[in-house]
């Protein structure tokens, strides 16, 4: 599980920002995702990119203009493991 340590003090990202999106290329398939948890077991979803919380469900069918393909994907391994 990522985590960054700023993220709780991140504002929510605009819903001008997010458009939905009806095909795999969501939030949550994108490279920025991120997440973290609260004390009490509560999932943040987050955007690296843009440095915001998502609205909880959004990550799973919206996208912003700056989606990009996880590495993983791209070039056949995950630098998380690494």
């Amino acid at each position: 599980m990522a985590t960054t340590p700023k993220q709780p003090h991140w504002s929510t990202i605009t819903t001008a920002t997010l458009r939905p999106s009806r095909s795999s290329m969501v939030c949550i398939t994108c490279q920025q995702f991120r997440h973290a948890l609260t004390e009490d077991g509560t999932t943040i979803p987050a955007c690296s990119r843009h440095e915001r919380l998502l609205p909880q469900g959004a990550h799973l069918n919206h996208r912003c203009h700056q989606w990009m393909q996880r590495l993983e994907h791209e070039i056949g391994w995950c630098p998380e493991a690494a």
